[in-house]
């Protein structure tokens, strides 16, 4: 490896994370969802860790399955997406897919396929508007699976909007419009949980949790770390100094001269841009550590590249020292702040580039 970035992932932080989750909800078997390569983190790798205890998997799609099951995984895995084409039943029932099921398509093309699957969830729509069926319909879609022969068991199913904000009642109007939809239908399992629900609502018993951005040690609330809620981050992606210059006072930075010397100090280049899923929109005084010391975003992100300054002016950054860019005391939560988005985008959109070391704890894989 010759460019210096590196991904740090620790496996045992997110089984631990894992275990977390279904200490908050101890009656509830838990999904561990790795849909976008388990949020940036690598699916294949943090599944295969996790394989020999999670309840079951869940993905995006059935590309993401595949993947999985050719790389060796055997744990459930559910579609959350469901099929997007009725050819995909048919590859449900042979790799033993779950899938989500939300509209009157999708179930004339498993009713079509003859396919046996074990589990379908039944997406209902309790709020979001984004998928599922209404509750007047739900009992409608329950007994048309269940008289089909093909279905194991159904499982009900929703996606809460607000659930990271507890002053929002959105989520306690779709809980009792859930619980409407549930006593209509009668005995059925839910699913309900999503990060930010496992952790802060009272959700049914029984049944399913979807642990997702909180299993790689990410809050899903808004200005507060992973944590600060008891979670272990799993991520550090960490670079080294490339260049070094000295600036004087008025002196102007990178593309567009964005960022404007105070006084005079040293300046750091950094290998790590856009290019590797930094990002471009992070602002002068994105916080970073060089060699363990305090450091901030100075200039604009370029693609491959960026420019940083220590807190303390009169500190001076050296070639081929370590820079963490997040993980450990420089909060994923806050860089993305600074960014002006969230914890979850930066993870998810890492490129191939970066060069990936997973560890187990403190030891090296």
């Amino acid at each position: 490896m010759a460019r210096p970035l590196t991904a740090t992932v620790d496996l045992e932080a997110i089984l631990q994370n894992y275990r977390y989750a279904k200490k908050l909800q101890p009656t509830c078997k838990a999904f561990a969802v790795v849909k976008s390569n388990a949020y940036g983190h690598g699916a294949v790798e943090v599944s295969r860790y996790l394989d020999e205890e999670v309840d079951a998997f869940a993905v995006a799609a059935i590309e993401e399955a595949v993947a999985l099951r050719e790389a060796g995984i055997v744990s459930p895995i559910l579609l959350l997406e469901g099929v997007f084409e009725g050819e995909e039943w048919a590859l449900c029932e042979k790799h033993g897919f779950w899938s989500a099921l939300e509209n009157a398509q999708q179930l004339d093309e498993l009713q079509a396929s003859h396919a046996k699957i074990e589990k379908i969830f039944l997406k209902l729509d309790s709020g979001m508007h984004r998928l599922g069926v209404d509750k007047e319909t739900a009992p409608v879609f329950v007994a048309a699976l269940k008289d089909s022969g093909q279905v194991g068991e159904v499982v009900l199913m929703t996606h809460f909007s607000c659930a990271d904000d507890l002053s929002d009642l959105a989520t306690m109007q779709q809980l009792a419009y859930f619980e409407q939809a549930r006593q209509s239908i009668g005995d059925i399992e839910a699913s309900v949980a999503n990060s930010a629900a496992i952790m802060k609502w009272s959700v049914p018993e029984g049944g399913w949790i979807r642990p997702g951005i909180m299993l790689y040690g990410i809050s899903p609330f808004a200005e507060v770390s992973g944590r600060a809620v008891g979670l272990r981050p799993a991520m550090t992606l960490s670079s080294k100094v490339i260049s070094t210059r000295k600036l004087k006072q008025g002196d102007r930075v990178g593309y567009g001269l964005g960022y404007v010397a105070e006084e005079d100090h040293v300046l750091a280049t950094v290998a790590v841009g856009y290019g590797d899923g930094y990002p471009r929109h992070a602002e002068n005084g994105t916080p970073l550590q060089i060699d363990g010391k305090p450091a901030c975003l100075a200039g604009r992100v370029s693609m491959d590249m960026i420019t940083v300054r220590m807190q303390d002016f009169a500190a001076e950054p050296a070639m081929g020292q370590e820079v963490v860019l997040w993980g450990g005391d420089v909060p994923v939560e806050e860089v993305a702040d600074y960014a002006g988005t969230i914890g979850y985008e930066l993870v998810t959109r890492m490129t191939a580039r970066p060069h990936y070391r997973y560890v187990r704890g403190e030891d090296s894989q």
